[in-house]
């Protein structure tokens, strides 16, 4: 071989070689893109770039060149980094150096506004003498992966909610082991244990069905061989004792995930804690037995009415037999309010009409009607009928559904229609029969005493609270104005306590409104307790009361029956098996030392309540004498201080 022939040959390795590099290159270059890393050389002497991938620019939105003159110094390259993140980047930067390696995640900021997450790896190289000469690594963008992660927990977050809020969980069964692979934390809230110790306890198939009662365990056993033998989707309802001995109602679904020679390797199951669904059901059964006799007994019907789709949801067998059809016939043949009014009489119809379409809405978003018509059987036969019935309003003007209730008063109508003919009857007889005046007369009499009768009622009611029976503001008032014309007199000392229930609102919000009203009855019945005879107890608000102590001997007096009522107020009130506290808040004015009218007196008395409630609730004290200490005598009177 001649020189020649050499020289070509070692062009042609030469170029085998730089095709190589080139193509290693390429893949390189390829595999950083596909990857998002990038590389670089750091001058850890000059602390700037020195040199970098394409990858590694791109990843900072910038080309090699612009790279390498963004990042020309230490201070530069911070200015790039994320600024909740610099502190913590600059001090991982100075400890690696110590260490001679680096890892660290941290984040960017590109020029458009974008956020970009980093993973970083690098090496420092020794320069000699113990000096860092430069450092080289690795730069990942894991924005993506960064972002996956955060919807991957904010997906687990709002699974472990949704599971709470539905009381529900899942699983996951291997079938060939018998035992659990996973379980999630509302699976083992509904079992009362925890994930850990479920899965450590259910080692076989018969472990599994230790806590499934007596009653149901054959019957669950026989559904989850069939599941496994056939694969068929499983749903199935049991009960469970749980370790703490509560039972509970269960409802299990299962899915095969996998099969394996004809059997259920492995299988995917939500279970659902429907305790509270099933005593609903039985309250709900058990209502409707009810409603059923009681509809038998009194005639009366209920419905369902679906506004928007305009047919009725549900009716009774009562509303069937008012009409004089099956309930069938009602759910399926009358569509809209045009049916329904075939119903009605002829010469009935428009005002019904009028009634629903002008009804009287509550504050609560209903509307309500009650309408009496006649209608017309499909017998033929008329039925005098009253109606009461709401409708939930969505919004203005969009009603949702109705309930009702249908009764039928024919009945009713007739004796009313026998009882008009009988007085017309009666009343010609008066006419032509004088013999029977006397008896007319007595019947009058008994009219009017029966008359004075509700008078007296009324007049009862018009002056005393309904719920607690005591005395109402008006005759609370009159009594305090009794008391100081008596006062005035005979020079007698009369004090006024205005009383306000610490914790009344809080018994409303926790225990309901039934709650509140047993409430006060209670304390107007022990406020009535500790006072004397000649008092006068008054409820005169929602939770405050006024008591007038006439011809008071002395304060001390007072004080004690002050003290008797925060005492006996306090006591614990039972409702519906709930104990129930609460406190009372009392002012007390004293005539004439705090007013001469019922006004000044009842003002002042307020306002010392409100003294107390400041100061810190359940206690009592006075209002602030106007003229220096008031003075009693041994009768009782007010003595003139200067005396």
């Amino acid at each position: 071989m001649n020189k020649t022939d050499t020289r070509n040959h070692a062009v042609d390795a030469a170029e085998t070689v730089l095709e190589k590099l080139r193509r290693g290159e390429a893949l390189y270059e390829a595999s950083e893109c596909a990857a998002k890393i990038g590389h670089y050389h750091w001058d850890a002497e000059q602390d700037r770039l020195q040199s970098c991938s394409e990858a590694y620019a791109r990843i900072f939105g910038q080309s090699v060149a612009s790279a390498i003159q963004a990042q020309h110094s230490w201070e530069s390259l911070i200015e790039q980094v994320h600024p909740d993140d610099r502190e913590r980047f600059v001090e991982t930067c100075r400890n690696s150096r110590a260490l001679g390696s680096l890892e660290f995640e941290y984040r960017i900021c590109l020029h458009e506004g974008e956020i970009r997450h980093l993973r970083e790896i690098g090496i420092y190289a020794d320069g000699g003498e113990k000096s860092l000469r430069c450092a080289r690594g690795i730069v990942q963008d894991i924005t993506a992966i960064t972002h996956h992660a955060g919807e991957f927990e904010r997906y687990r977050e709002l699974s472990r909610q949704a599971e709470h809020l539905a009381d529900i969980g899942h699983y996951i069964y291997d079938e060939d082991t018998q035992s659990y692979v996973y379980l999630s934390e509302g699976f083992a809230r509904i079992h009362g244990t925890t994930v850990e110790a479920q899965m450590e306890s259910v080692k076989s198939f018969d472990d599994d069905l230790v806590e499934i009662i007596d009653t149901d365990r054959d019957r669950v056993a026989q559904a989850y061989r069939h599941y496994i033998t056939t694969g068929e989707d499983l749903e199935i309802e049991y009960r469970i004792t749980r370790a703490d001995g509560e039972q509970r109602w269960l409802r299990e679904k299962n899915h095969a995930k996998s099969m394996h020679q004809g059997w259920v390797s492995r299988t995917f199951g939500v279970m659902q804690d429907i305790t509270r669904q099933k005593e609903i059901e039985a309250e709900l059964r058990y209502k409707d037995v009810l409603a059923n006799q009681a509809e038998a007994i009194t005639e009366i019907g209920h419905f369902v009415y679906d506004e928007i789709a305009d047919k009725y949801q549900y009716v009774s067998q009562g509303l069937a037999n008012i009409y004089g059809v099956d309930t069938d016939f009602l759910l399926h043949h009358l569509q809209g309010t045009n049916d329904d009014m075939e119903f009605v009489h002829a010469d009935d119809r428009e005002m019904v009409l009028d009634f629903y379409a002008d009804p009287q809405v509550d504050e609560n978003g209903y509307e309500e009607w009650e309408v009496e018509f006649r209608m017309v059987r499909p017998s033929g036969e008329i039925r005098w009928v009253r109606e009461i019935g709401q409708t939930q309003v969505i919004e203005p003007g969009v009603q949702e559904r109705t309930i009702g209730v249908l009764i039928d008063i024919t009945a009713q109508k007739q004796a009313e229609q026998e009882i008009l003919d009988a007085r017309d009857q009666l009343e010609r007889k008066v006419e032509e029969r004088t013999r029977e005046l006397a008896l007319t007369i007595e019947r009058l009499e008994q009219e009017i005493r029966e008359r004075e009768k509700l008078s007296s009622e009324l007049h009862f009611l018009a002056n005393h609270d309904a719920l607690t029976g005591l005395p109402s503001l008006r005759l609370g008032r009159d009594r305090i104005q009794q008391a100081l014309a008596k006062a005035r007199r005979e020079r007698q000392v009369t004090a006024v306590m205005y009383l306000d229930l610490d914790g009344f609102k809080q018994v409303n919000d926790d225990h309901g409104h039934d709650a509140g009203d047993h409430v006060l009855q209670v304390t107007a019945n022990r406020i009535r307790a500790e006072i004397r005879e000649t008092d006068t107890a008054a409820r005169i608000g929602g939770d405050e009361f006024l008591v007038v102590l006439p011809a008071m001997p002395e304060l001390d007096q007072v004080q004690r029956i002050a003290a008797q009522l925060i005492e006996s107020v306090g006591q614990k009130i039972t409702f519906d098996e709930c104990a129930i506290h609460i406190g009372v808040s009392i002012g007390i004015a004293i005539y004439p030392e705090n007013g001469t009218t019922v006004d000044e007196l009842v003002n002042a008395a307020d306002r010392a309540m409100y003294q107390v409630k400041r100061r810190g609730r359940n206690d009592y004290g006075f209002a602030g004498l106007r003229s220096g200490k008031a003075v009693i005598d041994g009768a009782g009177r007010m003595a003139d201080p200067a005396d």
